[in-house]
């Protein structure tokens, strides 16, 4: 059973327990005033009068014993099922139900009970609730008990001030993120034979309504802190719009124009330039539907069709602002709008007219260099042969008749002239490269190493050796006459820098993805590392005149050539280990 000790009658007699005569909780609650205990009970403030339950026989069956004089409690029941209806309900109520007496025990506990706490009601009747939950019973509850029982007043525990109240069981979809039951109590006075006051306790299950509550919270605090981050978000870019050196500006679909940050304000306010609206408006993609008219030709300062779009802005100061326009586009709110960025570029403008200048003045100086070189090689001629031959014929009709230390000066004076010779021919050769060179065809390498070899061999003072060509020689663009001087000149050396006995020259060619790389490698002497970029200089030379002939203008000479097609040239060596020359030369280029 579900009930324990039964309330004792005003004669002092004890009457057997039956569910006829149990006390239920009817949800009034008294007041019965702190201030005088002894005093008759009053209602409690704001709270109606708990009603007084006559006391029932065991014969009488009434459910008026238990329920009042609800006449709607047995308008269609038999006067004998009263008590037992009421008992079932609470026992089969959703809700846990606990009455406890003065003495703080267990009078009452539900089915409900049972099942939340693992206690059977047959085990708690009879004891405390201390008993049953030892410690697990929180301060607040023992406290609210103490003042319905002696005070008359109800309370409400909800977990918002305790998360679980009692040590209950979750039901099973709960229990993995609730280890307890998170409960509702409620306490509330009730007044049995009209002067014993008992307790009843409530207990509600709301962990699905707390776990509603904690996701509501969650959700609560995730948007305000999306919140916090879209702000945060717009004020940076609000912050980066305003102090961005670029204008920026946004148009709708109409045309309509609005500056988002204070330099677009400033090139579009009052103090601004009042047309540059309508040049924007003409730059749009779609100012064709309705096209403003077309501003002057001093304002556009680039061809609409390269691509970049720069303006002139005019404002109300005098100072002329040079922009350059970019226009993308986005969706918003299923309308078409264009992001207009005015960038200055007075400063890149300076810079640009700079260069300009730089170059053209170091193009004059580079004509007035080469012309000078030209016209000084070509002065020279004249003389110098002149003294040439004047030499050659004193060597040849007083050779023999003077002493051996005259025939030694003739000798002298005669191979210095003819160096000298040679040298103002290489000189008027590297200026004549920039000058006078032909414009780029196909040139067939296997053609052009025939007539190397064929020059060479027609030549006196040609080095010897034997020159070998891989059979794939490539076809590339280039100028004949100049990529002819070129190899030729790089063979020379090959043979020259060789012993004659077993001189040795190697042309190959390999095939990368923009260009040809022509090779020329020898079995001579090799060049030290540290002269690998320096042999490529004018006049630069790592032998005596005695040693090996040369002006040491060849390499400089075949170095302008391959700058001239657009290419590169390299050499790879080591002493006694021979060298290698790649001459690196684009597969399409414009001609220089």
């Amino acid at each position: 059973m579900r009930y324990g000790n039964q309330i004792p009658p005003e004669d002092g007699t004890r009457k057997k327990p039956t569910r006829a005569n149990m006390p239920v909780d009817t949800g009034q609650v008294e007041n019965t005033g702190a201030s005088n205990p002894g005093a008759q009970p009053q209602p409690a403030a704001n709270t109606p009068a708990p009603a007084s339950v006559p006391e029932a026989g065991p014969d009488t069956g009434h459910p008026a014993a238990i329920a009042g004089t609800n006449p709607r409690s047995t308008a269609c029941k038999p006067a004998s099922w009263g008590a037992e209806l009421y008992l079932t309900l609470l026992d089969a109520s959703d809700v846990g139900v606990i009455t406890i007496d003065q003495n703080r025990t267990i009078m009452f506990w539900n089915n409900w009970m049972e099942k939340a706490s693992d206690h059977k009601a047959n085990d708690v009747i009879g004891k405390t609730l201390g008993d049953v939950f030892g410690d697990a019973i929180p301060t607040r509850l023992h406290n609210a008990i103490r003042d319905c029982l002696s005070l008359g007043m109800p309370a409400m525990i909800s977990p918002s001030l305790n998360k679980s109240v009692l040590p209950l069981r979750p039901l099973p979809q709960f229990a993995e993120k609730f280890p307890q039951m998170q409960q509702s109590i409620r306490i509330q006075p009730v007044r049995i034979a009209q002067s014993t006051l008992l307790c009843s306790i409530t207990v509600r299950d709301v962990t699905l309504a707390v776990q509603r509550d904690q996701l509501l919270r969650r959700q609560a605090a995730e948007l305000a802190e999306l919140v916090t981050k879209t702000r945060r978000s717009e004020d940076r870019t609000r912050a980066i719009l305003q102090n961005t050196i670029d204008a920026i500006l946004v148009a709708s679909e109409d045309g309509t124009l609005e500056p988002l940050n204070a330099r677009a304000q400033e090139l579009c306010g009052p103090q601004g330039d009042p047309e540059i609206k309508n040049i924007i408006r003409f730059l749009l993609p779609d100012s064709g539907n309705t096209p403003p008219p077309k501003p002057p030709s001093d304002r556009l300062l680039t061809d609409l069709g390269t691509g970049v779009i720069e303006i002139l802005a005019c404002p109300a100061n005098g100072h002329n602002i040079p922009l350059e326009v970019a226009i993308s586009h986005f969706t918003a709110y299923g309308r078409y709008h264009y992001i207009i960025t005015l960038r200055d570029i007075s400063q890149r403008k300076r810079h640009e007219l700079e260069i300009q200048n730089t170059m053209q003045e170091l193009e004059n100086s580079n004509a007035e260099l080469e012309q000078f070189a030209y016209a000084a090689s070509h002065d020279l001629q004249e003389p110098l042969r002149m003294v040439s031959s004047y030499t050659q014929l004193l060597a040849r009709r007083y050779k023999g008749k003077l002493d051996d230390t005259a025939d030694e000066f003739i000798h002298y004076a005669v191979d210095g002239t003819r160096r000298m010779q040679r040298m103002i021919d290489d000189l008027l050769t590297l200026s004549r490269v920039g000058r006078h060179g032909k414009p780029f065809q196909a040139v067939p390498l296997a053609g052009l190493f025939d007539a190397i070899e064929a020059n060479l061999k027609r030549a006196d003072a040609a080095p010897a050796g034997n020159i070998m060509r891989a059979p794939d020689l490539p076809m590339v663009m280039g100028d004949p006459s100049q990529l002819l001087q070129l190899f030729q000149n790089l063979v020379s050396n090959g043979l020259k820098y060789s012993n004659p006995e077993h001189a040795e020259v190697r042309i190959s060619a390999r095939e990368f993805d923009s260009f040809w790389r022509i090779s020329v490698s020898d079995n001579g002497i090799g060049i030290d590392p540290q002269y690998h970029a320096s042999i490529f200089e004018i006049f630069k030379r790592l032998h005596g005149y005695g040693e090996y002939a040369g002006t040491g203008i060849g390499l400089a000479l075949c170095k302008k050539i391959v700058e001239r097609h657009g290419g590169n040239i390299h050499v790879e060596s080591a002493p006694d280990e021979g060298s290698t020359f790649h001459v690196d030369l684009p597969k399409d280029h414009s001609v220089v």
